[in-house]
């Protein structure tokens, strides 16, 4: 993948959730082109397992709320660790 990875969240084994940019061809195989093109930031699970383990799970609506998102991700994981 050809991405500008901001976020990688282990989540079991061979197993990530991201948050990026990804390329036009990861986009059209993970078939997410229907959420409006290959251009944004993408959250997705990444399963190392598989020949095609790109899943996209949901598109960010500007950088801005992708920078918001990892904010959010980061305190619950913060605070996951303290529990």
């Amino acid at each position: 993948m050809d991405d500008d990875l901001f976020l990688v969240e282990r989540i079991g084994e061979g197993k990530a959730l991201c948050l990026s940019t990804l390329a036009r061809s990861t986009v059209n195989e993970s078939e997410a082109a229907h959420l409006g093109g290959d251009r944004g930031y993408f959250i997705y699970e990444v399963d190392e397992t598989k020949q095609d383990g790109v899943v996209v799970l949901a598109k960010a609506a500007s950088l801005e709320a992708a920078y918001r998102l990892i904010d959010i991700w980061r305190k619950r994981t913060h605070q996951a660790a303290l529990a």
